[in-house]
């Protein structure tokens, strides 16, 4: 496990460095800190994302780790194409949305016991996708209004129960009585 952890930090160390090589031998700065400030939040979230799925054996492995370095990886990944890329500068509260969302996905995916985590996740994303969209196009979609918002709230509030498992009673104050039981008692 630690050879492979090892091993991709030793990659990433190689990919920096050469990029490091690269502006100082052309002198242009294209691979400078201010364009690749990102990378110090990029490369956190995929050390932990990599260390939980480059295990033999994910046993024992805390599946939390997958939350904050799912976060930090889709925020350093959008946050990067952002520095390249001209985005729309008020897409970064959509995205955060959407990528919390996905993270929370990843982690129940690794650990699926809550089904109101997936519920939770899904609708993050899409909130995120909807208001990345109404940014984007600079108007909400003709369908979405307070209704529709309401309706969906519905709709998610009844996934949530549907999929919720029933509890188990361990403490009931019935309990059937065996025949040895019952014998004893005569």
């Amino acid at each position: 496990m630690k050879n492979k952890s090892n091993y991709y930090i030793g990659l990433i160390l190689v990919i920096v460095g050469s990029a490091a090589f690269y502006n100082s031998v052309f002198l242009n700065g294209f691979f400078g800190v201010r364009n690749l400030w990102p990378l110090f939040i990029l490369l956190p979230g995929l050390f932990m994302e990599i260390d939980y799925f480059a295990g033999d054996k994910l046993k024992g492995r805390d599946p939390g780790v997958l939350i904050p370095g799912g976060i930090l990886t889709g925020m350093g990944t959008f946050l990067l194409l952002r520095e390249f890329l001209d985005i729309i500068p008020g897409m970064t509260g959509p995205v955060m949305i959407a990528v919390t969302g996905a993270a929370l996905l990843q982690y129940y995916v690794a650990k699926p016991k809550d089904r109101g985590l997936l519920v939770v996740s899904l609708a993050l994303i899409l909130i995120g996708v909807l208001l990345g969209i109404s940014r984007y196009t600079g108007e909400l979609p003709v369908w979405l209004t307070a209704g529709s918002l309401t309706s969906l709230a519905v709709i998610m509030a009844g996934v949530y129960l549907i999929a919720k498992k029933p509890q188990e009673y361990k403490d009931s104050t019935y309990r059937p009585r065996d025949s040895e039981n019952q014998k004893k008692s005569q």
